[in-house]
């Protein structure tokens, strides 16, 4: 099984966090997550249960191209194309170069784990405070 943590915080927060990261001001606890997102809304406009079940799927048969995903999932390569493209630019699927000019869609999650933490929030808050 292999299952994303994400995370909801305001935006302003998941900026203070990126910087203050990058500022070596704040590490990250090994079991936070790694994808954030600024409301259940925003996640839901890409994890819904067709995407998920689409990860699912490609997890499980593991096909060689998009082609051979339209033909199992019964989609059109079109639209599963944009699709993918979604999921890859959030990090949940890898599009690897396949046979000839194929694409090979590669699930990286197939279960999510929705973090919604005030620790997180109260230690940003305080970063913030101190550099005011």
């Amino acid at each position: 099984m292999m299952k994303a943590r994400i995370g909801i915080m305001s935006e302003e927060l998941i900026r203070t966090r990126v910087l203050a990261i990058v500022q070596g001001k704040y590490t990250p606890h090994e079991n936070e997550p790694k994808v954030w997102y600024t409301s259940l809304n925003a996640i839901s406009q890409i994890l819904n249960p067709d995407n998920i079940a689409l990860l699912r799927l490609i997890d499980t048969e593991r096909p060689d191209s998009v082609s051979a995903l339209a033909e199992l999932s019964g989609r059109k390569k079109s639209n599963l194309s944009n699709t993918l493209k979604s999921l890859s630019d959030k990090g949940f699927v890898r599009l690897e170069k396949g046979e000839g000019r194929n694409l090979k869609p590669v699930a990286l999650f197939t279960d999510f784990e929705i973090i919604i933490t005030q620790e997180i929030e109260d230690a940003l808050l305080e970063l913030q405070q101190q550099a005011a």
